[in-house]
């Protein structure tokens, strides 16, 4: 059975529709024309109030002689930033209470923006022809601060009864629109109006939202979840270089790709950190991966040195000596080749004099000229660090000789003497070869 017409209007409760029609005059109902309403009768709080309610009354006389009036709050709650701010300097106000001033300002903006914004303009009446209401129209009451509708009244009336039912129904608040905009919108809004042929119950009025929160879900589109999934599980599980841009060690590289692998196979382990760790740990030990020093030396490891187990000190003493002797190694053969090419440079540098003394030409004595500076600073630079290598091997000397003293007391005199005179010697062939390398540079 079809609702009669009068069961499809819709009627607004205070604060529903943002054009306040006045109902008093009788017969402006069914006219041509809608009546401009008047505006709202909301006025600024004065400034004592104002700074009563902020506990700073005690700068009320520095207010008036800045020159701000018990009325020109509203001109305060105009100002931009720069606007206050200039009006503040003007206030010797302490840090605090200039902070809770202006925090009160913003919240007194927030709250009267609607009613102060662009001197109230309002849209111009419009008429529209043939336009009769049959039911009074309730006076609109604005929410101080707020345009906002609160509730509105949904007519359900049976269809043969002329004398509509009001039904009290919460809405959210809704934007200012003009009576042009709503009765293009109403078409679009039909389906959300409710027409019964009886009176409502709770379960007739709650099923209409019911059934659309229903449909949107029902209609959502599936999402497929295993990229994302995988996705999380590989940046949960990283464990080196999350949260830096640094350039990350190979053993870091090892330890990510082998926590990423295992948090793949079991998600799980993503929920401990620490026993993830241990297993990439594991595996990396499993699968033999080659660590920088060698081995691992983790507890992991059954061949690390146990936690608080020391080696003999026979151990160390022999692990020490071999690291020396390998080090006096490779000084001696450094020496020697060095030592080889200075006598190698040294020729070079007498003929490249007597070249440059034989050279008559102005191009080939320049020539000779920088072969001769290159090969001297190539000579200073092998003799500086040959000094330096004979002297670390001496000290090295010196160390086995009162080592070998400390260890054996029966050792040999005339060795003594021997290694002695050599370093007796060597000081004075450094101070030799330091000084030829002075006068080169002069």
């Amino acid at each position: 059975m079809e609702p009669t017409p009068t069961s499809t209007q819709e009627e607004i409760l205070a604060g529903d529709n943002p054009l306040n029609y006045n109902n008093t005059t009788p017969n402006q109902y069914g006219s041509n024309s809608f009546s401009t309403p008047p505006r709202p009768s909301i006025r600024c709080p004065a400034l004592t109030v104002f700074l009563h309610q902020l506990n700073l009354s005690q700068y009320h006389s520095l207010f008036v002689e800045a020159g701000v009036g018990e009325n020109d709050l509203e001109q305060l709650l105009g100002f931009d930033e720069a606007e206050l701010k200039e009006v503040m300097s003007a206030i010797s106000m302490k840090p605090f209470h200039s902070a809770a001033f202006k925090k009160g300002i913003r919240e007194l903006r927030q709250t009267y923006s609607p009613m102060l914004s662009s001197g109230h303009s309002y849209p111009t009446p419009l008429t529209y022809p043939n336009v009769q209401s049959t039911m009074p129209v309730s006076p609109v009451e604005f929410q101080t601060g707020s345009m906002s509708p609160t509730r509105k009244l949904i007519k359900i009336a049976p269809a043969g009864e002329k004398t509509p039912t009001y039904l009290d129904k919460p809405t959210r608040p809704a934007k200012m629109q003009s009576p042009f905009l709503q009765n293009t919108a109403q078409p679009m809004q039909e389906d959300q109006d409710v027409f019964m042929e009886h009176e409502p119950t709770p379960q007739d009025i709650l099923s209409t939202p019911t059934n659309m929160i229903l449909s949107e879900s029902s209609n959502s589109l599936p999402i497929n979840t295993s990229t994302t999934s995988k996705d999380v599980i590989i940046h949960h599980a990283t464990i080196y270089g999350k949260n830096s841009p640094r350039q990350l060690t190979s053993y870091e590289q090892a330890i990510n790709c082998a926590a990423i692998e295992l948090a793949l196979q079991d998600p799980a382990l993503v929920a401990n950190k620490g026993m993830l760790f241990e297993k990439a740990k594991e595996k990396l030990l499993r699968e033999g991966y080659s660590y920088k020093r060698g081995a691992s030396r983790s507890k992991l490891n059954p061949n690390a040195p146990k936690p608080g187990s020391r080696a003999s000190r026979a151990t160390l003493r022999a692990k020490r000596n071999a690291h020396a002797a390998q080090n006096s190694e490779h000084r001696n053969a450094r020496i020697a080749e060095l030592e080889r090419k200075m006598k190698v440079k040294e020729t070079q540098y007498e003929m490249a004099i007597e070249a440059m003394k034989s050279k008559s030409a102005q191009k080939d004595s320049d020539r000779a000229q920088i072969a001769l500076e290159e090969l001297e600073k190539e000579r200073i630079e092998m003799g500086k660090e040959l000094v330096i290598l004979k002297s670390k091997e001496r000290k090295h000397r010196w160390y086995e000789q009162k080592k070998k003293e400390r260890m054996d007391p029966g050792f040999d005199e005339s060795v003594e003497e021997s290694l002695n005179d050599d370093n007796d010697n060597e000081p004075k062939q450094n101070v030799k070869l330091e000084n030829s390398i002075i006068e080169a540079e002069e």
